[in-house]
């Protein structure tokens, strides 16, 4: 049985000594200048922070669900962000993510000790027993709510289980006789197991529930969700999200491998932590492996880090489609929310495009593909790859044309 969340530490205490200061952190990231906005927002401080709307309904979806509306249609913008932890949110960040998004809540999937180890605190705290770290940026963001919900409440420190779950990370790509690109087993049963874990919990915030029944009960209050590095446990939720609209998983898998790129400087920080045995499968320190804490290349490490394409593709087909019996079956057998409950979601989530420069198009970024990744990263192929969609393609799509973006 897992061991319920440490309570949050209290660095007040009268007569207790001061925390030590925090220390020296030459990782602070930068945003890098040739991400494409949007999706990305520069948010100082925090690594791999992007809007999760603007990408366009497929007209395949609005014929299947029998509407006759030529309008193009879109993700809506404004509402769902994503992102890496926030422990080096800077004061500027603060007042971006606050006063110009309006950003009401964030959601922290981290599991106890990732979040004792890793995470700014925030004073307002939706759930008491939310871990924090004194010695991390504390963060009061007036009218914003940080909601505790750990898609695995305590995680495994043990030797056998931490081995098991880098060994999901870590097996390299290969391909199926039944899909037609790349993948890796190990990823795809890995999101299956954080597709699980989200719907359950012994203290009723089970993650993805959560979240769900909070958009739909409070439409036009923005939020973000986040994990460690905002790429699985984030971006299973984004997939699952982004299929409900009727996004195409084409795009749906750009979108996801976007957090190569996204964490910038922070890839190769990640990347050297975890090949020195300093992180576990979600991010957190373990002190409990001692000797035998298995030794990794930095080809697995960068595998760890990586966010490619194929994975979350094969993830929506194998598991989604294929075990799981779509997203629909998903959100309401899984995540308990009724059919009126998932109608009413998509309808928030799904909204006519008022501006051609609020889509999000599709696009390549100077070293990196979404199939192979950021150049030079574990051994995979390097180059450039593009394409940007047409603004119909709410209506249907009529034309597909290969943008070069630097």
């Amino acid at each position: 049985m897992a061991e319920s969340a440490p309570q949050a530490l209290n660095v007040d205490q009268p007569g207790s000594a001061p925390p030590p200061p925090p220390p020296h952190l030459p990782e602070h990231f930068i945003f890098p200048s040739h991400l494409p906005t949007p999706p990305f927002i520069d948010i100082d401080g925090v690594p791999n922070f992007r809007d999760m709307g603007g990408y366009l309904i497929a007209s395949s979806y609005l014929s299947g669900a029998g509407t006759s509306n030529t309008t193009p249609m879109m993700f809506r913008r404004g509402l769902l962000y994503r992102c890496a932890h926030p422990q080096l949110l800077t004061e500027q960040g603060n007042k971006t993510m606050t006063n110009d998004l309006n950003i009401k809540h964030i959601f922290d999937f981290r599991s106890a000790p990732e979040v004792k180890k890793l995470s700014a605190s925030l004073e307002k705290t939706a759930n008491t027993d939310a871990p924090t770290n004194p010695h991390s940026l504390a963060l009061q963001p007036d009218g914003v709510t940080r909601h505790f919900t750990p898609v695995y409440e305590e995680e495994d420190y043990g030797p056998v289980a931490l081995a098991r779950k880098l060994e999901w990370y870590t097996s390299a790509q290969s391909k199926s006789q039944k899909l037609p690109y790349a993948y890796s087993e190990g990823f795809v049963n890995a999101y299956r197991d954080i597709a699980t874990h989200a719907t359950i919990s012994d203290k009723s915030r089970a993650a993805y529930p959560t979240i769900l029944r909070q958009i739909i009960e409070h439409p036009d209050e923005p939020l973000v969700f986040h994990c460690t590095a905002g790429k699985d446990r984030t971006g299973v939720l984004a997939a699952l999200l982004l299929r409900l609209a009727g996004v195409d998983d084409e795009t749906i898998a750009w979108e996801y491998a976007l957090t190569e790129p996204g964490l910038g400087s922070w890839r190769d920080v990640f990347i050297e932590r975890i090949a020195k045995g300093g992180m576990g499968q979600a991010g957190a320190a373990s002190k409990a492996m001692g000797e035998a804490k298995p030794k990794m290349s930095r080809e697995e490490a960068a595998r760890i880090c990586g966010s490619r394409a194929g994975n979350v593709k094969a993830f929506l087909t194998i598991v989604l489609d294929g075990e799981f019996g779509g997203v629909e079956r998903y959100l309401t057998e899984k995540c308990g929310l009724t059919k009126e409950e998932v109608e009413k979601l998509r309808k928030i989530l799904v909204v006519p495009v008022q501006k051609v420069e609020d889509v999000v198009r599709v696009q390549g970024i100077k070293g990196w593909t979404p199939e192979g990744g950021v150049q030079g990263g574990a051994g995979e192929k390097d180059g450039d790859f593009g394409r940007e969609l047409p603004i119909n393609e709410g209506a249907g799509r009529e034309t597909e044309g290969k943008v070069m973006a630097g």
